[in-house]
């Protein structure tokens, strides 16, 4: 089993990464290219033909590959400040000076943008837009502050507005047949997925394998490769022994740290496990609908963090319970703070380290050991 979960991993990757220079070496990419913001309905360009790529999730790539800050150095020569989101400088740094781990991807031929995540992807798309003077979509979500009723017809005429210009640019029509198996392959990939993270505080599970696990997920999670292989996962973990109850239980509440090889601070975690993260939670997408309209509104008007606070905070809370953690390690991430307001309110002993997804340079890791040694007699006294 484990041969068939690293072979679908490798097939997904090179799928992914065929198109960018270090391999296709001057080959011109066979479809019209996208750019695209994590929460962008990619069904839509799936079952058009387009291919997509995700900026963000490159930044992270290559801050595990160990290159970030030279790109990041970089993003400061182009005006960005190092207080700007980590993902723009890197990736800024990596299409300015065309290096990266893999390449750069494709040039785009459209950029979308979705505000359902945070308010500063959009104004980094603009920047993207300007350097490659290509068109530049912004798809607007209202979330939960607009009548639903109300938001399903406004969300609906841009999904509708959006496959008209795509189906222009990709010369393609689209077949609603496909879109339709494709949103039912997202959400089977979910589904599989949440079968994994139901299964991460039962037993002894390295928090990276969750971490890296969840980037297909987000990058190609209606390819139906995605779905077997999360379901190939969860079989697998269901197999691992139980964890060390000796440990205390704790939830990272927070991005994982790219640069990191276990993809968060072993350096603090003596006396602790993770059993559980906020982040792999946030690509579990409710495809649920009557039709394909529907189905996309339900999942991308509603992401996670896309909801109210009250929303959000109750969601948390349930994740939480879930994981049975006892106390929460909260990242107050430098450059992304989308979620840190959540924490607030969950009514459990927590610790706050200030670091950044991307920025190795800006951990304090003497400062983090000494506040989860307080944290824990905290935890050990109540």
């Amino acid at each position: 089993m484990e041969q068939s979960i690293v072979k679908i991993q490798a097939q997904l990757m090179r799928e992914y990464y065929k198109d960018f220079s270090k391999y296709a070496k001057g080959r011109l990419p066979e479809h019209k290219v996208a750019w695209v913001t994590a929460f962008t309905p990619v069904e839509i360009l799936d079952a058009l033909g387009i291919d997509y790529y995700y900026p963000e999730s490159y930044a992270a790539v290559i801050a595990a590959s160990g290159k970030e800050q030279e790109l990041m150095q970089e993003s400061t020569r182009l005006d960005l400040s190092q207080d700007c989101c980590s993902y723009s400088c890197c990736f800024e740094g990596c299409v300015e000076l065309e290096k990266g781990p893999r390449g750069i991807p494709p040039k785009p031929d459209v950029l979308i943008a979705t505000n359902n995540q945070c308010n500063t992807l959009p104004g980094w798309w603009n920047l993207l837009a300007e350097r490659y003077h290509v068109p530049l979509i912004v798809l607007d979500y209202p979330g939960e502050n607009v009548d639903r009723e109300i938001a399903y017809e406004y969300v609906t005429a841009q999904h509708r507005d959006l496959i008209a210009r795509m189906e222009q640019l990709s010369g393609n029509q689209l077949d609603m047949g496909r879109l339709e198996e494709l949103l039912e392959i997202s959400k089977k990939s979910v589904s599989a997925w949440n079968s994994i993270v139901e299964e991460f505080p039962k037993h002894n599970l390295n928090p990276s394998l969750l971490f890296d696990g969840i980037s297909f997920l987000i990058t190609a999670r209606c390819k139906k490769e995605t779905a077997e292989l999360y379901a190939l996962m969860a079989d697998e973990y269901k197999l691992l022994p139980a964890p060390d109850e000796q440990l205390i239980p704790v939830f990272w509440l927070g991005y994982p740290l790219w640069y990191h090889s276990s993809r968060h601070l072993t350096e603090i975690l003596s006396g602790c496990r993770i059993v559980g993260s906020n982040y792999i939670t946030w690509w579990s997408l409710d495809y649920s609908g009557r039709d394909a309209f529907e189905s996309l509104f339900q999942a991308y008007n509603y992401t996670f963090l896309n909801l109210k606070q009250k929303s959000r905070t109750e969601r948390l809370m349930e994740c939480i319970s879930k994981s049975k953690a006892v106390g929460t390690i909260t990242l107050k991430n430098k450059s992304c703070k989308c979620d840190f307001v959540s924490a607030k309110n969950i009514g459990l002993p927590q610790v706050e380290i200030e670091i950044d997804m991307i920025d190795r340079n800006y951990a304090d890791v003497e400062k983090a050991q000494s506040l989860m040694e307080i944290f824990k007699e905290n935890i050990c006294f109540e």
